[in-house]
């Protein structure tokens, strides 16, 4: 076996394998998990799901310590895989392949971004800018440009989820206190360095002396602190996502003794670690509280999750799901305004979750580190976005007002009149992307053709999108 199993309270074996972790919620919501790919090989210690740009029916997974970014689709009947790239990762602890984004532009700049742990004596934490070749299915071998390299002390908290905003097209990462236990070193609170932290990064441009630029919009972008950094205070933030409809940053920070949380990072936001432990500690009125935490009687390791965006008519829909990897616990949180507005628990998963992902349509899987399968969340309430369309407007072909626009043109502003997020549709009925009014330009990825315009979330007559 790869790993070491350890005994003792609040350890499992697939806490032993991912090195993460140190109520009362009424009747389950009732969900059956399906291996989303029957006949593929398993795969070897995944973290990640999630979907490919530009192409609907093709899906990414990462694996942690094979260092493999693998691409899942359909092939005939047979689902198949094939390697993107493979990075040389440290084994050590909590190292390896940890997080994969790709550049909103990326089907004509092929960009995309990884974040890893490269292999020698010195730890560090990286994230390298590669460029994938004509295809956009595999890396082109072309050297890397190093981003950024956090030197580290110790081998575990290195969070490494990366993903671009929402809204703002910015690279998020988010970075763990650097490990050991206690955050010994006091990184989270320290604005001087970037370990404990969230950081956000303008990759289009460079700085002096970087390989990016700081954004205006960040807490210490004129001074004060690192301008590098967008939030602070969190001990390991192993899994996180963004709202694909608000941009809302949803965090499941891994606890350390008592308490395990989820909390929505903001700009500028001191998520308590290491004064506070959740809602508990010394808290002077500048830490964030959590929006919904337990304590390890209930589970000792959380696992950030997803927001549904798929069917806006289901009942589900906005919801944010997360696990605790250990008991299997998974929950279904809803947002009212900036506080909670219920949680309820789900049905268990049949093995230890060690991430969450939605495709294209926005359907939820869920990753088990043990089997070494992808599930999805399969449940009335949870069905993909296509659904919506095989209904009245859509199906009949009635819209509402027309537009026209040249691929990465900027968009008229009129487009924009019912709502600030558009979702877009294909003719066939695929989700294709997002259309924001702060990035009012058309993505590259929308080729030639007509799309369906709808505000995120909305039930209006869809207006009509003819790009030429």
């Amino acid at each position: 076996m790869p790993f070491k199993v350890l005994s003792g309270p609040g350890l499992s074996i697939a806490a032993t394998v991912l090195g993460i972790c140190g109520g009362a919620f009424g009747q389950a919501i009732q969900v059956k998990y399906t291996n989303a790919f029957p006949g593929l090989q398993k795969f070897n210690q995944p973290v990640y799901f999630g979907a490919f740009p530009g192409k609907p029916k093709t899906n990414v997974v990462l694996e942690q310590h094979t260092g493999l970014a693998l691409l899942v689709y359909q092939k005939g009947t047979a689902w198949v895989t094939d390697t993107l790239v493979k990075i040389d990762v440290n084994l050590a602890g909590e190292m390896g392949l940890l997080g994969i984004a790709f550049h909103p532009d990326y089907n004509a700049n092929h960009k995309y971004y990884v974040s890893y742990d490269p292999p020698g004596g010195t730890l560090y934490n990286m994230v390298d800018e590669r460029i994938a070749d004509a295809t956009g299915m595999k890396d082109s071998g072309a050297k890397p440009r190093n981003l950024i390299k956090i030197a580290d002390k110790y081998d575990n908290h290195n969070g490494g989820t990366i993903a671009f905003g929402t809204k703002d097209g910015l690279l998020y990462l988010g970075t763990g206190d650097g490990g050991s236990g206690g955050d010994p070193d006091g990184n989270a609170q320290n604005t001087n360095v970037l370990l404990g932290k969230f950081l956000r990064i303008d990759v289009n441009g460079k700085d002096a002396g970087l390989e990016y630029a700081i954004p205006a919009g960040n807490p210490f972008a004129k001074g004060g602190g690192r301008g590098e950094i967008f939030a602070l205070g969190v001990r390991n933030p192993w899994k996180w996502s963004f709202d694909p409809l608000n941009g809302d940053l949803w965090l499941g920070d891994v606890g350390q003794d008592n308490i395990e949380e989820t909390d929505i990072v903001t700009v500028g936001g001191n998520y308590g670690w290491k004064v506070m432990e959740g809602p508990s500690g010394s808290n002077t009125g500048k830490m964030i509280l959590p929006i919904h935490s337990y304590t390890h009687s209930v589970g000792t390791c959380i696992i950030g999750g997803v927001v549904f965006r798929g069917d806006p008519a289901s009942k589900l829909y906005g919801t944010y799901f997360t696990t605790d990897i250990n008991t299997r616990k998974l929950w279904a949180l809803k947002k009212n305004g900036t506080g909670l507005a219920g949680v309820e628990e789900v049905t268990s998963p049949p093995t230890g979750i060690s991430s969450f992902g939605t495709d294209a349509e926005g359907r939820v899987y869920v990753v088990g580190i043990n089997t070494g399968l992808i599930y999805t969340m399969d449940s009335p309430d949870l069905t993909p976005a296509v659904s919506v369309l095989g209904r009245g407007a859509f199906r009949s072909g009635s819209h509402g007002r027309s537009f026209t626009a040249a691929p990465g043109a900027r968009l008229d502003a009129g487009l924009f009149a019912k709502s600030d997020v558009l979702e877009a549709f294909s003719t066939s009925g695929i989700r294709v992307g997002l259309l924001s009014k702060s990035r009012p330009r058309l993505p590259d990825g929308f080729r030639a053709g007509i799309y369906l315009l709808r505000p995120a979330g909305g039930s209006a007559l869809p207006d009509l999108l003819m790009v030429r």
